[in-house]
């Protein structure tokens, strides 16, 4: 009995942490940027999410110091080719425009629109 109980306790353990992984992803920012109010600097990022409302997700976005900012964004489900992020220069300020991971596409909320 304590054998099943044990293999069932760490079979729902692991299953909790899959499910985890699958709604994070790390990456690399290479220069400074803003991500809607919030000035990123560069470094290592982990961005999480929860199970979107619709096309609407909050990102939580953890710093390589432990801080913690969220952001508002729309979500495109489905394999991508590639992950990592895209940025763009609006008014000579560098915006991070989308998140790619291996099962989604972010495109986050910063309120201002790319120049063409």
């Amino acid at each position: 009995m304590r054998r099943i109980l044990g293999f069932a306790l760490l079979s729902i353990l692991f299953s909790a942490t899959v499910m985890a992984a699958q709604n994070s992803q790390t990456f690399y920012l290479a220069t400074p940027a803003r991500a809607g109010n919030i000035q990123l600097p560069r470094g290592i990022y982990e961005v999480t999410w929860s199970a979107p409302s619709k096309s609407r997700v909050t990102l939580t976005i953890k710093t390589e110091d432990e801080k913690t900012f969220k952001i508002l964004s729309h979500v495109i489900e489905g394999k991508q080719d590639r992950t990592g992020v895209v940025t763009s220069v609006v008014d000579g300020v560098l915006y991070l425009q989308e998140i790619h991971t291996s099962n989604a596409k972010f495109i986050l909320q910063n309120g201002i629109e790319a120049s063409k």
